[in-house]
């Protein structure tokens, strides 16, 4: 597998890759067996990267509890993430979290359940409310992961508007930064990391 780079982090000058995105798409499996052939599809997506620009051939992962998994190496850490018809991860020399998503239709009961009152008013009066509530959801979903809190971040105080660029209102914003990708018109990938000197470049910018 050859990984299909989206984002790239380097050090000021174009100088040590921080962190890199990669995507990877996967074909379609009967619906009992999805779940699991995505998520391999993902750790195989994981060692391809780690062994392309990173030189590791073999990284162990391990998890404690609800801690969210973690590679046993000195200085990469990673994250990954997959859906229907996509396998995406991240790996970097800081902690991120990453999330991926077709644009899926709004239901009300989700809308109040993760969202605040200024996100639900903002995606409804969208032109494109499936993917303006999925580029909301993804956003939660890397914070979520690069904090390590998982399922158990209440995703109805988290608030990120996009009315020209990413804001996230949150006590940590000025310690992260976030980015987002749309992958053609069928995938949205957020990422989340620390804020720091680094600078990024798109895939088509590489």
């Amino acid at each position: 597998m050859k990984p299909e780079v989206l984002l790239s982090g380097h050090a000021p000058g174009g100088g040590m890759l921080i962190f890199r995105v990669y995507a990877a798409e996967i074909p379609e499996a009967a619906r009992k067996s999805a779940h699991r052939a995505e998520h391999f599809a993902a750790l195989d997506l994981l060692g391809a990267a780690l062994q392309q620009d990173f030189g590791v051939s073999h990284a162990e992962i391990y998890r404690t509890g609800l801690e969210k998994p973690r590679l046993m190496h000195k200085f990469l850490h990673m994250s990954i993430s997959h859906c229907k018809g996509l396998a995406v991860c991240a790996v970097g020399r800081l902690p991120l979290g990453i999330d991926a998503e077709a644009p899926r239709a709004v239901k009300e009961h989700l809308l109040n359940r993760v969202c605040t009152a200024a996100e639900a008013a903002e995606i409804l009066a969208a032109k494109d409310r499936e993917t303006a509530f999925s580029q909301r959801w993804t956003l939660k979903e890397a914070y979520a992961k690069f904090t390590g809190a998982g399922i158990r971040t209440p995703f109805d105080r988290l608030e990120f508007s996009l009315d020209g660029g990413i804001r996230f209102c949150h006590p940590d914003a000025k310690k992260l930064r976030f980015f987002q990708v749309m992958r053609g018109n069928s995938h949205i990938i957020s990422l989340c990391l620390p804020d720091g000197s680094y600078t990024v470049r798109a895939a088509d910018q590489l």
